[in-house]
């Protein structure tokens, strides 16, 4: 080898990064016979080179590199590719902040819950019984504090669920399942976060947005496609796919967003059909304000105010959503008919079933603005030296529910059947221990709602649990009463019906008297 390419050689290796000069050659981690290794020593007292020596010590400055030799003639591209990997990194344009070491982490969540349902007249051994799955993965990737990545995958399955089984019977609050029997993979998050010279953020993909104020009713919910189910103690909704640019004024406290919808009111497939929204919140004193408003084809104009403040020792919040008219139908029947009298004497002749489209059921679509109001106030005290409880009450308006339960079951039949927002009046009373006396980790929620346009009820105590670092036990127990055939009291009895050609079987439905169920939660 001659004295110039070994000069060469010597300076390409001095041109590369810091973590490849302090990473040891092959014979110092595996021994060797070449000139420049030392022998190794015997096995036993071979020592076992520390991270520093496999990887680089971060904190120790990387020696200076010595320039190669000038030579009269231009470097071989070796030497050119050692010298273009050997020099100063390329900066992003678009970061000014320095790189995190560790941009990705991974974790998730695996809830696995056993829930039961007691019904009139039900023997033990026919008592419903679930167990559905949910698991959680994510990868969240933070190279910067101005960038971020984020996508959340969900696994759901049921064991107990017949292969291929469904059933007109939509699950009411307590036990509103979506688990299916067969696993179901689905995506609930993929979104990308970045900023614009630390002013405006942008949010795009599929996201969580919780408008509202209100604990157990949110009528100004307007972005997430789904109702929530306000007894669940964890919200499994899937978000909704948007453009979400978001304004702070920080010197005041203020927020303004401007959002794009893409598939809150199905797929945008055409430019004319994404939706927008806007929404502002504001401090003013006390108070924290919000005013949104929701645009989009094929859906009524929606718009809405939330507000929430302190009143001496007791919070206060509320919200009301308007829109013009109803985006689905709403349904009456004849004065003083019920739907139990239209099926019990109307069996078709020559022994067809009775067509759900020739009763007299009007369908109709109200006129004006439609409000949605609830409003509630809680309270925090200290009960103990060291501890705290919150008492809290809520009411809900509904203007386009119903007075009654009677249209109950042709809004299943038709696919409409909303639990928490069928009647036009709601009510609720809760209180929240959390780690009352020595139970640290152990909270207490007892919550009692009830519909007081069907006058149906229910109350539920949810007991959480931290058993260990990341594992969490809860368990539940409800209890439902009130009149029978109302929202959480709810029966039917209907004989074979057709609609056009489908014909549907007898549908009977027990009234439930009390549910529990346990959980077993890891997250990660």
């Amino acid at each position: 080898m001659s004295t110039r390419t070994t000069l060469a050689l010597a300076a390409a290796l001095a041109a590369l990064p810091a973590l490849a000069q302090e990473r040891p050659n092959e014979a110092d981690l595996f021994g060797g016979d070449t000139p420049e290794a030392k022998p190794a020593p015997a096995q036993e007292d071979a020592p076992r080179p520390d991270e520093s020596a496999l990887f680089g010590d971060p904190t120790e400055p990387a020696p200076a590199s010595e320039p190669a030799p000038a030579t009269g003639t231009p470097a071989p591209p070796e030497d050119r590719d050692a010298q273009a990997l050997g020099g100063p990194a390329a900066t992003n344009a678009f970061d000014t902040e320095e790189a995190v070491e560790d941009p990705l982490k991974i974790g998730g969540r695996f809830y696995l819950r056993a829930l039961s349902q007691g019904s009139d007249g039900v023997s033990f051994g026919d008592t419903s019984f679930s167990a559905p799955m949910l698991v959680d993965g994510y990868f969240d990737a933070r190279p910067t504090d101005r960038l971020r990545g984020f996508v959340l995958g969900r696994l759901t399955f049921d064991p107990t669920r017949r292969q291929g089984s469904s059933s007109l019977i939509p699950s009411t609050g307590t036990l509103n399942i979506n688990a299916s029997a067969d696993p179901r993979v689905v995506l609930d998050q993929a979104w990308l976060r970045f900023d614009l010279a630390r002013t405006v953020f942008f949010t795009a993909g599929k996201q969580h947005v919780k408008w509202g104020t209100s604990r157990f009713w949110n009528p100004t919910d307007f972005l997430s496609p789904q109702r929530r189910d306000p007894l669940a103690l964890l919200d499994v909704r899937t978000g909704a796919t948007m453009l979400k640019v978001h304004v702070p004024w920080e010197a005041k406290g203020w927020n303004f967003y401007a959002i794009g919808l893409l598939d809150n009111a199905g797929p945008a497939d055409t430019l004319g059909r994404i939706g927008g929204a806007a929404r502002a919140e504001v401090v003013l004193g006390p108070a924290e304000l919000g005013v949104d408003a929701v645009l989009q084809r094929g859906r009524k104009p929606r718009f809405g105010f939330d507000f929430s403040s302190g009143l001496g020792p007791i919070d206060i919040y509320g919200e009301l959503a308007l829109k013009k008219g109803s985006d689905t139908p709403l349904f009456r029947l004849p004065e003083g008919v019920s739907l139990s009298d239209l099926f019990g004497g109307s069996q078709g002749s020559g022994g067809v079933p009775p067509d759900l489209g020739a009763l007299p059921i009007e369908a109709y679509y109200p006129e004006g603005y439609t409000p949605q109001v609830s409003g509630g106030a809680t309270w925090t005290f200290a009960y103990s030296e060291n501890d705290t409880a919150t008492v809290g009450v809520e009411y809900f308006y509904n203007s386009t529910g119903y007075p009654s339960s009677v249209p109950y079951p042709y809004l299943i039949l038709q696919g409409q059947y909303q639990p928490f927002y069928l009647g036009r009046h709601y009510g609720a009373v809760y209180a929240l221990l959390s780690g009352p006396g020595s139970w640290d980790d152990t909270n207490f929620i007892l919550s009692n709602l009830g519909n007081f346009s069907d006058r149906s009820y229910t109350t539920r105590l949810d007991v959480t649990h931290r058993a260990l670092r990341y594992l969490s036990v809860e368990a539940f127990v409800a209890v439902n009463y009130g009149r029978r055939g109302g929202e959480f009291r709810f029966a039917l009895d209907l004989p074979t019906l057709r609609m056009g050609e489908q014909v549907i079987p007898p549908i009977v439905v027990a009234p439930p008297t009390v549910q529990a169920g346990v959980g077993l939660r890891i997250d990660l």
